[in-house]
């Protein structure tokens, strides 16, 4: 199949990990793929970064009348002169266009949107109608946003349908904890390592991390709790005063972002997703799964569809830091389950979560609608 991804964020977002590694994995298994979006955005970098082909001409962050049909003439040249068999919009504004460009194309090409936003979609007229009779496909990230479009714009049940984002299991794949940063780092050889990987921001509900945290140093001391993630809507420094408050400071190490993650989350003996909203994709707890890590997470949006309850984790209720702590108090105190939930992690990656398994998912939607 030649297929187009259009992809217009202005950073490296989960939606746009979802488009270029869809991208990827389809491209592996044989087919051509272009990606397009804005000019050197963060994911046509990375598309480019690991060999898709990318196509910048244009703009579908802009969305004043002339620039629409700027972008609608672009794309539906760019369609006719590549063959483009199925167009595949992870954002609005180039799903707008692409509806367009498809009225004015001379064959049939399937329009799909795809959907990682965690916000309601609009019960407007417009979007119905783009949705409902421009658009052949929905797919959403997780099934908390297919029920979503199935209320909100009435559409039948068969034509929404919800994958999950694959993982590079290769990549990240189960390894020794690090030495070299575990000394870097000052960690006691007797502690156990509890992670929390994403930018410093409120939905990722940090502040019951640190509270959890202190409740857990009560009943186990031996703890130490790794926050790793750049500055976003909060800084480092809040979070550090939030823990010198309660005089816990000795157990924590706030990295910052990281160039290898895998090292960090290496040192885990749990990682911990505490968000209290987004997650829609929830490609960290991917992450410390691949790498056969035992999970505790929030029971928001994608997290509980990707993490089994006393499977391979423990799904806690969000904003709840004793609940929280319990959880961990739970793992840090039974080897045993950490060592049986982190192989049913890397098992059920495996199983549910590949590159490959995500791309064939992808691939039966597709040659459905084309056929």
């Amino acid at each position: 199949m030649n297929v187009l991804q259009l992809i217009n964020v202005r950073w490296y977002n989960a939606c746009a990990y979802y488009a270029v590694s869809l991208s990827l994995a389809l491209r592996r298994r044989g087919h051509k793929v272009i990606v397009a979006g804005d000019p050197s955005s963060p994911p046509l970098l990375k598309a480019r970064e690991l060999g898709l082909s990318v196509y910048e001409d244009l703009a579908l962050s802009y969305t004043s009348p002339w620039m629409i049909a700027y972008n609608v003439k672009r794309m539906r040249d760019l369609i006719e002169r590549e063959g483009i068999e199925i167009v595949n919009a992870h954002r609005g504004e180039g799903h707008l266009v692409a509806a367009l460009a498809k009225k004015s194309l001379k064959r049939a090409v399937p329009l799909i949107r795809t959907r990682g936003d965690v916000r309601t979609p609009k019960r407007s007229l417009l979007n119905r109608y783009l949705n409902n009779k421009l658009t052949d496909k929905i797919i959403t990230t997780c099934g908390v946003l297919r029920e979503g479009y199935i209320k909100n714009l009435q559409m039948p049940e068969d034509k929404v349908a919800a994958v999950p984002v694959g993982i590079d299991h290769d990549f990240f794949s189960p390894r020794e904890s690090d030495a070299t940063w575990k000394k870097r780092l000052s960690i006691p050889k007797q502690n156990l390592v509890v992670g929390i990987v994403g930018r410093l921001s409120p939905v990722k509900g940090h502040v019951y991390f640190i509270q959890a945290a202190d409740h857990v140093l009560r009943q186990v001391p031996g703890v130490t709790f790794i926050v790793c993630g750049e500055d976003a809507q909060m800084g480092a420094t809040q979070m550090k005063d939030a823990v010198r408050a309660r005089n816990i400071e000795e157990n924590f190490r706030f990295l910052g972002k990281v160039k290898d993650v895998r090292e960090i989350i290496s040192l885990f003996d749990v990682g911990a997703v505490s968000s209290v909203g987004s997650e829609t994709i929830c490609r960290v707890a991917l992450e410390y799964m691949s790498m056969g890590k035992p999970v505790v997470g929030t029971r928001v949006n994608a997290i509980p569809e990707v993490v089994g309850h006393q499977l391979n984790g423990l799904v806690v209720k969000s904003r709840d830091p004793q609940e929280l702590a319990a959880a961990l108090v739970e793992l840090l105190r039974d080897k045993d389950k950490r060592r049986q939930f982190g192989r049913k992690s890397r098992s059920i990656v495996m199983e549910e979560f590949t590159l490959d398994v995500f791309a064939r998912k992808i691939e039966e939607i597709y040659l459905g609608l084309l056929n």
